[in-house]
């Protein structure tokens, strides 16, 4: 039986937990700053807290699977609330300091991932209940991420300017808590008991070990993360700064959401059910995007490089989302997109350390073509790579390796 209020509901959890994640990552440096003074103790913040938030996305998928998918949801929305509410408890009560904002932030982290994990895999029993595409649904879900990392960090920063922080604090907290009564209010379809389901914590990684279009998406998928760090994190600022326009630094990285918007729209209007063109497309959009942005000339053609970028991502995005949600045995999904997460997490400073020491070595230039050079690999090799085409179709090879764990060994 179909509900017309499932998918509703799962956009708003999803829309304000994004734009909850997105104001905190805005209001607590500033908060830090405001109490402390010290940039160098917002830097602590944030590092420390990466850390536990990557064990957490392991741990997180795992619970996924014990708890259950919706239960987790809104056990970590309803912890992210606490965590940001704490803020301002704790400012009234005794004042924050370095502590407390460590310990905070490190709470915060431990909430946020899972409760990502866990609302990624509800997509399954949302298309099931509310009778919409899988693929419709996850193009909707990207364009909501593109439009977080657009509009959220502005939204944040126009609240901050308006009210006090602590005011923003306690918005931001009620995000996470709107995200966690949508979800917890939901019709779902019940999840069917999972037969001969493997209760380890590692089953996910074994899973993706013993098949090799699953192995190779995560590679893909890993190899992304380290050229796109880079490329935000230090190049891209470096570039801006040289040209002295620190302002078109915020234009580009829009352009980069923009294009990100659109690919996800374009999913779900072009290619509805067309994943492997989608796929194929969204790589060459990948290879024009790096060699413009490897060019450094200037802003435009980097802008026009980020736009075809981001929509690249915009497309591969919800292909990734879908094929594991169709491919992956129900009862192992939380711990293998928890996996994926964590792994993400703990790959992307390779990438930022790598880049720092080859700019040491050489020059900005030097940095950017190799990121240009690492973009046209990676997408010919997305491409090329034998067995992935059938597993991102879902032809019956596929779905044959995918649930290959199910069999017994022998």
């Amino acid at each position: 039986m179909t509900s017309k209020t499932t998918l509703p509901l799962y956009l708003i959890a999803t829309g304000t937990s994004l734009f909850g994640n997105a104001s905190i990552s805005i209001v607590l440096p500033w908060l830090v700053l405001q109490r402390t003074g010290d940039p160098a103790v917002a830097g602590l913040v944030a590092a420390v807290s990466a850390l536990p938030a990557a064990i957490a996305a392991f741990a997180g998928g795992h619970l996924v699977d014990r708890v259950g998918r919706r239960r987790m949801t809104v056990i970590a929305d309803i912890g992210s609330a606490v965590a940001v509410a704490s803020l301002a408890l704790v400012d009234a009560a005794v004042g924050l300091d370095v502590g407390w904002f460590i310990l905070l932030g490190v709470l915060g982290a431990l909430f946020d991932v899972p409760g990502m994990t866990a609302r990624e895999t509800l997509l399954a029993n949302v298309s099931q209940t509310s009778g919409t595409s899988l693929d419709r649904i996850a193009s909707l879900r990207g364009a909501l991420f593109g439009l977080s990392f657009l509009a959220g960090p502005a939204l944040a920063g126009w609240l901050l300017a308006v009210f006090p922080a602590i005011t923003v604090v306690w918005i931001t907290a009620a995000c996470s808590a709107i995200a966690a009564l949508a979800v917890a209010v939901m019709p779902l379809d019940p999840t069917p008991p999972a037969e001969h389901a493997d209760p380890s914590p590692l089953a996910g990684w074994t899973h993706i070990r013993r098949n090799s279009a699953l192995l190779a998406l995560l590679t893909v998928s890993l190899a992304s993360m380290v050229i796109v760090g880079p490329l935000l994190s230090i190049v891209l600022p470096a570039h801006f700064t040289a040209l002295a326009a620190p302002g078109l630094l915020g234009l580009t990285l829009s352009a980069y959401a923009v294009g990100t918007i659109a690919g996800s729209g374009l999913y779900g209007w072009l290619f509805d059910g067309r994943r492997w063109a989608a796929w194929v497309t969204a790589n060459a959009l990948y290879t024009v995007g790096g060699l413009l942005i490897g060019t450094l000339a200037g802003v435009w053609p980097v802008a026009l490089g980020m736009v075809a970028a981001g929509i690249g991502s915009g497309l591969m995005q919800p292909i990734t989302t879908v094929v594991l949600t169709e491919q992956v045995p129900d009862a192992l999904r939380g711990r293998v997109f928890g996996t994926y997460a964590a792994l993400q997490m703990a790959v992307a400073p390779l990438g930022l350390g790598a880049m720092a020491a080859l700019l040491g070595a050489t020059s900005l230039g030097v940095g950017a073509w190799a990121l240009a050079g690492g973009w046209v690999l990676l997408a010919a090799w997305s491409v090329a790579l034998p067995g992935l085409r059938d597993y991102i179709r879902g032809g019956s090879g596929a779905r044959e390796e995918a649930h290959a764990d199910d069999r017994p060994a022998g």
